[in-house]
């Protein structure tokens, strides 16, 4: 007992004398589709076994007043909560000095909440990579609370995507949300947002598409992969990443994915159209194979 204290002590003192800092994560643009071992399935497999597209984006609707509370009602049951627990590297530092080949190598467990939605009936779901990013394990639970653990099949660093599996017991067939074609979307047409932001399950906002093909970064490298957002002033708040922006006629047209710092508005979302060359790369096999 007496070494164990003193270990611990001695620990402790070397967290407080130095510092603690995440490992740091460079994500390039040719960085390629991570594989996992249950999208070997998946290859060769008719895009209908995973994914079912809408039969119109864009449509010229009536807005009533209750027309976004039925889109809301419509797609509340294919939009999950996402639950993970993390294990995120580090690296404890004797001096508070971030200097290259320095500090040793440890484990930070955590948790994390997001968001993402069912796109086919037999389990699969979108969410961002970020929300399940280091996760040891990943849980999602429906609209009426019911618990699933989630498989990770495949996840998209560059453009910030991940597909989950879900098994249900005798082959229940879950409600999704059909692809639309984000490419048909005009700033101006109007939107939805569901998700969990900060825990508060299946919250729905409503706004307009801002702008689309938005560029947030220098694109450096000429045959690099660069999202293409579009922009939207539906509310976007912490949890709500992996969560669908929906158009009207109820297909889903993206991922919301984050919001500006300090703004007000001004939300971004990866369109259906990225989203599908990330499921194409999958149902190809190319990518880089992970254990």
């Amino acid at each position: 007992m007496k070494l164990f204290l003193l270990t611990g002590a001695l620990f402790s003192a070397v967290l407080l004398s130095g510092c603690v800092s995440v490992t740091e994560r460079d994500v390039l643009p040719e960085t390629p589709v991570q594989l996992y071992p249950a999208a070997a399935k998946l290859k060769g497999a008719n895009p209908a076994s995973l994914s079912l597209n809408a039969r119109q984006t864009v449509a010229d609707i009536t807005l009533h007043s209750q027309t976004i509370r039925n889109i809301a009602a419509h797609v509340d049951s294919a939009v999950v909560s996402i639950y993970v627990k993390t294990a995120t590297p580090v690296k404890v530092r004797l001096i508070p000095f971030n200097l290259k080949f320095t500090g040793i190598p440890a484990t930070l467990p955590g948790v994390g909440l997001g968001s993402g939605f069912f796109i086919h009936p037999s389990g699969y779901l979108l969410t961002n990579e970020h929300v399940i990013h280091n996760a040891t394990d990943i849980r999602v639970m429906t609209h009426n609370g019911t618990d699933y653990i989630a498989t990770l099949i495949a996840s998209d660093p560059v453009y910030d995507l991940a597909l989950l599996k879900v098994e249900s017991p005798n082959n229940f067939k879950f409600s999704f949300i059909p692809m639309g074609d984000s490419t048909q979307v005009r700033g101006g047409d109007h939107v939805i947002a569901v998700g969990n932001p900060l825990g508060f399950g299946h919250t729905v906002t409503a706004g307009i598409v801002s702008h689309t093909g938005r560029s947030l970064f220098e694109e450096k490298d000429p045959a690099g992969r660069y999202v293409r957002y579009i922009q939207t002033d539906a509310a976007i708040n912490p949890g709500s990443s992996g969560g669908p922006l929906i158009s009207l006629t109820g297909a889903w047209i993206g991922l919301n994915t984050a919001q500006m710092a300090n703004s007000q508005g001004i939300g971004f979302t990866v369109p259906s159209t990225q989203v599908q060359e990330f499921i194409s790369s999958i149902l190809q096999g190319t990518g880089q194979q992970v254990q």
